[in-house]
């Protein structure tokens, strides 16, 4: 049986519905005197012909109207798309077993128990390929454990099936940037800020990741934006600094720090960046 017919299906009954309604309030009661009265004439019990004919036409424009609204909005389509999307095979749905085994491994993880914590994600996996808190529990474990190599392998699977998940990109450029493979961190960061290029801290490991390259200019450009989304992180500011001193350009390191300085004159770290580079 189709979802088409089923949501056909589904209008019939509702306009059957409506229409024994109707018919169980035909004629519209309002008793005066014992009689039963249609609109006809006081004091007469027979219904006018042209009242019971007002009648029926009134109850069927209703119905017509009804049937015309549900093919204006294409009801039948929307039934069938949603019953559709809802059982079809691949389609992921709330599994309760791998929700509480997922809340079972975070738990662990928290506790320091990450063997028990990975070995619960993996049986999630096994048995819900789909579901991908599951992966994302294992990546927490694997950045703990600096495994790399292995984040790299599930992330890569990640995105294979959400291109258009900002996050998993940029932790696919983090760890990437962790083994130094540059321009595969380059390639991830620069899809991850496609999507989404308002965290500064991207901007950043970009930089990093192009200063690894040998790409000084386009990482200076990088931690120029970062600095600019996010001007009050004196980390960022010292980062860009030392990128204009490995470039030569210590006056405008100088005048980026000191201008932070008059800023933020409680900040110690800009402060003994800036003695470092006037000695």
């Amino acid at each position: 049986m189709s979802f088409q017919f089923i949501a056909n299906l589904i209008i019939v009954l509702c306009v059957l519905g409506i229409l024994v309604i109707f018919l169980r309030r035909i004629p519209e009661v309002v008793e005066e005197n014992g009689q039963l009265q249609f609109g006809g004439s006081a004091g007469s019990s027979e219904p006018s012909e042209s009242a019971v004919y007002s009648f029926f036409v009134g109850i069927i424009n209703k119905i017509w109207h009804f049937m015309l609204e549900a093919k204006d909005l294409k009801q039948g389509q929307i039934l069938a798309s949603k019953f559709a999307s809802f059982v079809k095979p691949k389609a992921r749905v709330i599994n309760i077993g791998a929700y509480n085994s997922i809340g079972k491994a975070a738990r662990l993880f928290q506790e320091g128990k990450d063997e028990e914590s990975e070995q619960t994600y993996i049986q999630v996996i096994r048995k819900h390929p789909h579901e991908y808190s599951a992966y994302e529990g294992l990546i927490k474990i694997y950045f703990k454990q600096k495994k790399y190599d292995d984040i790299i392998e599930i992330l890569e699977y990640l995105v294979s099936h959400n291109p258009q998940n900002d996050s998993y990109l940029a932790q696919l450029g983090n760890a990437n940037l962790s083994l130094r493979k540059y321009d595969e961190a380059v390639r991830a960061y620069e899809k991850a800020l496609a999507l989404n290029s308002s965290i500064p801290a991207r901007f950043v490991n970009l930089g990093l990741s192009l200063q690894g390259a040998g790409r000084l200019g386009q990482a200076i450009e990088s931690f120029q934006k970062a600095v600019d989304l996010d001007p009050a992180n004196m980390q960022y500011l010292v980062i860009f600094a030392d990128a204009l001193l490995k470039k030569g350009d210590k006056d405008a390191a100088i005048e980026m720090l000191s201008a932070a300085n008059n800023r933020y004159p409680e900040n110690l770290e800009i402060q003994q960046k800036l003695v470092e580079i006037q000695q």
